[in-house]
């Protein structure tokens, strides 16, 4: 061994030597130097001066640790432990560390080490990790599954995170992957992969892939060799997901086809028009359409193809044209082409104009569709309308024929009604009359009630199904409305001997709130049923309670009879207008078939439900149900009697019939009032105008001047005489005929015939008001009137007076039943009030202020304000419309004004 090392010195010696060797060593670019066991540099070749800037001299006794940058020193006593190469810092002698290669012989100690310039190298192999690393992180941001496999396992070497988020926990080998490969495109995949060697070339598929969670999406594939030295090493595999863009692709396929399989459905044809060529080409549909041979396509002049249409649709499908080639929008329009067998078809053209890159308009493309078909039906549904609005309008006259008719009845059988049933009621409470003649007036008096019953069930049912009557809500006593309904036909029970009873749910609250009356006239229509049609046995009114709710108290109204009976064939039939069981009905027994009828409506118009239980000779039950809300406990108001005037009255009486006023003045000279009479409307006119009345009991149709325009005019009277209390005493009582009774001026309405209670009642709330207020001053204030012509030319006192005049002819008309019809009154009285008041029309200006200021709040305490106050107002403005003609036509007579009589400063 000392053998050994004595030959390693004498090399080192020779090495570093002033021999042939050492002049070798000088040459050489490498730093060698001599290493003893402790790591210290025994010498240095003269390269030390070029790589560390150090001379040799200097190194010789120096640790190399010591030269060796302090985070590579670990590497370098490993080196010098073991020998081999290591890349490494080490220190120059201007303070820099340059990077080195050290090789050091692994005999020693002493050691051998060759130090050589690594610079470039190093700076090589860091661009290289950095490419690598700049690589990687460009494969683990794409969206698309990337990989690496080796040739020879198969095994997966590098997967990016796009593959690892879709597949999951997947294996490293190749079977793992091909698991996720659907088994349909797993050969076609395997194909493509396997392909790559032999091509040289990449290899590229689609296939489904299956994800983490079990769906399969279809996928691009494409595979890239990896090569070094010819040699293949593995293959790069890429997956990019195209499952959304194929699925867009076939929908746009199914879209297309849809498309084709409507066009043939629906009989469109293409078409395209050449702005440059001024062709229009049609596709074979719509050359078929055009009348042209439908085999094939046709291609026409523009000029050709108009032609073709009628010469109606010509200019219209022009300017279409136009239209959307200036707009840029689309080319709609519908137009008839003539066919060869003479005839026409109907097609709509529908299109959008297309440009070129430069934006100019280059064609027009669409659609032509048949539409004669729909053509036919809106001519169809044209003549339908046509014939729908004449059926209307028929209708509509035939109504207003009905409603004249029925007015005109009621007038013509009311009025000799009135006279029979006022004068068999004085005959029959006449002092001394024999018993017997006394039975005649009553028997004649209570046919004159059936009479009038008649004519109230076919004016009631007119009214209830033309929806006009108004349900009135009242707190009322449930048991008393029974008993007393049941004390009505108690006569009519005892004449036959029948039982009548009632069963009354003592749960049923004792008042509710409804329309007692119209619930009175339901349960009377059904007792007197009842009664009429059975000849023995009973008849049982029956209230049950079923129960409560949010709306209220639900009760089931029963009246049962052991009559007649009703087969189960005809029960539907009861309810109809006019409508019996059969003939024989009417024959025995009377009626005209309306009671049920307008039960009915009454009952559904509450809420309620209306139906009948019967079979034939077994008896009958009626019955109905409403919900009703119940009404505070509280004590029912004390019976009254009938109210009597507080004095007796001085009283017009216009009446044209003699009989009818003989009998007015009968009741009311017997109830002490003082009575004069007037025949027609001009002898009522001129009466209330000289003398003064408390009330006017005014007729409507008579002769001459009727009652309406006779009311018109007393408005216009000036101070008490225009606001006398007008009473329409006529037998004209449909709500209609009502209402414009009040809109002419009167204020109350009594139908003939009436009863002596009634009249009392009339009297009582009319003759027993505040006294009448003084009278108002005349209708135009003379010395305003005065100074308005002194201030302002004649010509515009006569403009002012003519717009007043066109203010007030028809001003304030229409209905203030609802609350939108009096805003818009109030709106046109505050316009009257200042022009009024400026040229002297005190009265008028004052009438519409009380219009104006007569708001909902006061309507709502007092019904009856609006429409007095309306009264008034609208009587002002008919004797002011006389008073401006008369003023202008002064004006036009009067000579012109001297020049110093105008305006003044």
């Amino acid at each position: 061994m000392s053998g050994a090392r004595s030959g390693w010195r004498s090399a080192l010696a020779r090495l570093f030597g002033c021999g042939a060797a050492g002049r070798r060593l000088a040459g050489c670019p490498d730093l060698v130097a001599e290493i003893d066991g402790a790591g210290r540099l025994v010498s240095a070749s003269p390269a030390s001066r070029a790589l560390t800037g150090r001379a040799p001299e200097t190194l010789a006794g120096l640790a190399l640790a010591e030269l060796v940058h302090p985070e590579d020193r670990a590497g370098v006593a490993a080196l010098l432990a073991g020998g081999g190469a290591l890349v490494h810092r080490l220190s120059h002698a201007d303070g820099r560390w340059i990077w080195v290669e050290t090789q050091l012989s692994a005999q020693g100690p002493p050691y051998i080490a060759s130090i050589r310039d690594a610079a470039a190298r190093h700076d090589a192999e860091a661009s290289l990790r950095a490419s690598r690393a700049h690589y990687r992180a460009l494969a683990d941001t794409l969206p698309q599954l990337v990989w690496m496999e080796r040739t020879d396992t198969g095994d997966t070497v590098y997967a990016n995170p796009a593959f690892e988020r879709y597949f999951g926990a997947i294996g490293h080998g190749r079977a793992a992957r091909q698991e996720r490969y659907h088994p349909d495109d797993r050969p076609r995949i395997e194909a493509a992969l396997q392909g790559v060697p032999a091509e040289g070339g990449s290899g590229e598929a689609q296939g489904r892939l299956r994800d983490r969670d079990g769906a399969y999406r279809w996928h691009q594939l494409s595979f890239q060799p990896l090569r070094k030295d010819d040699a293949l090493l593995g293959w790069l595999g890429s997956a990019l997901d195209i499952d959304e863009i194929l699925a867009a692709r076939k929908a746009l396929e199914e879209t297309g086809d849809l498309l084709r399989l409507a066009q043939e459905a629906a009989g469109a044809g293409l078409f395209d028009l050449d702005l440059v060529t001024r062709e229009v080409t049609l596709a074979p549909e719509s050359a078929r359409l055009h009348g042209l041979p439908g085999d094939r396509p046709a291609v026409i002049a523009l000029g050709a193809w108009l032609r073709r249409l009628t010469p109606g649709d010509r200019k219209p499908a022009l300017a279409a044209l136009r239209g959307a080639i200036v707009g840029g929008g689309t080319f709609d329009v519908a137009f008839r082409v003539r066919l060869p067998d003479g005839g026409q078809r109907w097609i709509q053209a529908i299109g959008r104009l297309c440009h070129d890159r430069d934006g100019r308009a280059l064609r027009v493309t669409g659609l032509n569709l048949d539409i004669s078909a729909r053509k036919d039906a809106e001519a169809g549904l044209v003549a339908a309308k046509a014939a729908a609005e004449a059926a209307k309008a028929a209708a509509e006259r035939a109504n207003a024929a009905k409603t004249d008719f029925l007015s005109a009845m009621s007038h013509e059988i009311r009025t000799p009604l009135n006279a029979v049933i006022g004068f068999t009621g004085l005959l029959a409470q006449a002092d001394g009359l024999e018993p017997e003649l006394r039975r005649y007036a009553g028997l004649a008096r209570a046919s004159a009630g059936g009479l009038l019953t008649l004519v109230n069930d076919i004016l009631d049912f007119s009214s209830v199904e033309a929806g006009a009557v108004a349900l009135r809500g009242e707190p009322f006593a449930i048991e008393a409305l029974a008993e007393g309904c049941l004390g009505v036909v108690g006569a009519a029970a005892a004449e036959k001997t029948l039982d009548v009873t009632s069963a009354i749910d003592a749960s049923l609250p004792r008042r509710l709130v409804g329309d007692e009356a119209r619930l009175r006239q339901i349960l009377l229509n059904l007792l007197n049923n009842a009664v009429k049609f059975t000849p023995r046995g009973s008849v049982a009114l029956s209230l049950r309670h079923e129960g409560s709710g949010r709306a209220g108290e639900r009760i089931r109204f029963s009246v049962a009879d052991t009559g007649i009976g009703i087969p189960a064939d005809k029960q539907s039939r009861l309810f109809e207008r006019f409508s019996q069981v059969d003939s024989s009905i009417r024959r025995d027994y009377g009626g005209t078939g309306l009671g049920l009828a307008i039960s009915r409506r009454l009952v559904e118009a509450m809420g309620g439900e209306i139906g009948v239980i019967s079979q034939a000779g077994r008896g009958a039950t009626f019955w109905f149900t409403l919900t009703l809300p119940r009404a505070e406990d509280q004590a029912p108001p004390e019976a009254r009697a009938a109210a009597q005037p507080s004095r007796t009255g001085r009283i017009l009486l216009v009446e044209d019939i003699e009989v009818n006023r003989e009998l007015a003045c009968l009741m009311l000279r017997k109830a002490g009032h003082s009575v004069d009479v007037a025949t027609d409307g001009f002898q009522a006119v001129r009466a209330v105008e000289a003398g003064a009345y408390d009330l006017v009991l005014m007729d409507v149709q008579m002769p001459g001047l009727d009652g309406t325009m006779a009311t018109r005019l007393i408005r216009c009277l000036p101070g008490q005489a225009g606001r006398v209390p007008v009473i329409a005493m006529t037998a004209n009582v449909l709500p209609d005929q009502v209402q414009s009774f009040r809109a002419a001026g009167m204020d109350d309405h009594l139908g003939k015939p009436f009863a002596p209670a009634e009249l009392t009642a009339l009297l009582a709330r009319w003759l027993d008001r505040a006294p009448p207020a003084e009278d108002e001053p005349a209708l135009l204030d003379q010395a305003l009137y005065d100074g308005v012509c002194a201030f302002l030319p004649p010509e515009a006192v006569r403009r002012l007076l003519g717009h007043l005049a066109e203010q007030v002819t028809g001003a304030l008309a229409g209905e203030g039943t609802e609350a939108a019809g009096r805003g818009r009154l109030r709106f046109e009285a505050h316009g009257l009030v200042s022009a009024a008041g400026m040229l002297g029309f005190a009265a008028l200006s004052r009438a519409c202020a009380e219009l104006e200021a007569c708001t909902e709040d006061e309507v709502a305490r007092d019904p009856s304000a609006f429409p007095m106050t309306l009264a008034r107002a609208r009587a002002r403005c008919t004797a002011a419309a006389f008073e401006t003609r008369r003023l202008i036509a002064g004006l036009e007579e009067a000579p012109p004004a001297p020049a110093s009589l105008g305006r003044t400063a």
